[in-house]
């Protein structure tokens, strides 16, 4: 299939590009290259904080952009520069902190380059273990920090209460895997990262394509031509893609390049 009409790749990381031990495969780096040669444009669009983010983002040759913490922050690689941010509400916070601990559910809370959580737990363990480069505080969260994304995991009954008691408050609420939701700005989804992506660089929708595989990928999905969706994912997330890759074990964003841009295509 002919589908060189397609300039623009926005992928996820977590689950994705990336399997669930962080790994990034040499498979998937090397078909994103390829694209990235062929003159596709390839922009990462992740819940990642950046600073989690960028390392990974590093390890691949030409992303042109990268949206982290859902779009909270536009970076623009290749310039070395952030584009725009949009921060969680500060007059906000004090009440969406007090309302997650209300429900004693376990939480962290992430400035653009740093972790914050209020007691230690596995969620303050993984990040030190998986992200050692990464400055973590425990604690009482400090108030004079501007803050991008809140992430709480716990189980579904106390998730669904603290986002009925935050419907009224102006932030987007989305889970991103299970038993885990994120509060991020209004504007900082994934969705609206894509549509000012495609404004920014006079992209039309049916030029793109979104490869995702959970709820927060599902508004970029939207803003896409085509979508694909990697095996691991809910099937109502596969059920809302044009396309299902394999698992993000297997390689699936490969396989999707690999299906989508034939080797013997020429991206003009």
């Amino acid at each position: 299939m002919n589908n060189t009409h397609f300039k623009l790749i926005a992928l996820d990381l977590d689950g994705t590009t990336i399997d669930r031990q962080l790994r990034l495969s040499d498979r998937n780096l090397k078909a994103i290259e390829r694209v990235i040669n062929e003159g596709v444009i390839v922009a990462v669009i992740t819940g990642k904080m950046f600073a989690a983010a960028l390392p990974i983002v590093h390890k691949f040759k030409g992303v042109s952009y990268l949206f982290a913490s859902n779009g909270a922050h536009v970076y623009d690689m290749q310039a070395d520069q952030e584009l725009i941010s949009f921060p969680l509400p500060s007059a906000h916070m004090s009440y969406i902190l007090a309302t997650i601990e209300k429900h004693r559910a376990l939480y962290r809370v992430y400035t653009r380059d740093a972790m914050f959580a209020a007691q230690d737990s596995h969620l303050v363990h993984s990040i030190q273990r998986d992200y050692p480069h990464l400055p973590v505080f425990v604690g009482s969260i400090p108030s004079d920090k501007i803050y991008y994304k809140i992430y709480v995991q716990d189980d579904d009954a106390k998730l669904t209460a603290i986002m009925e008691d935050l419907k009224a408050i102006p932030v987007q609420i989305h889970p991103s895997d299970n038993h885990n939701i994120e509060i991020t700005n209004l504007q900082a989804n994934k969705g609206e990262a894509l549509r000012f992506l495609k404004q920014h660089l006079n992209i039309a929708k049916e030029s793109v394509i979104a490869i995702g595989n959970h709820d927060n990928d599902l508004p970029m999905f939207a803003e896409a031509g085509y979508s694909v969706a990697v095996e691991n994912a809910p099937l109502y997330v596969q059920e809302r893609a044009n396309m299902v890759t394999k698992h993000c074990e297997e390689d699936g964003v490969a396989h999707a390049i690999d299906v989508l841009f034939p080797l013997d295509i020429n991206v003009t």
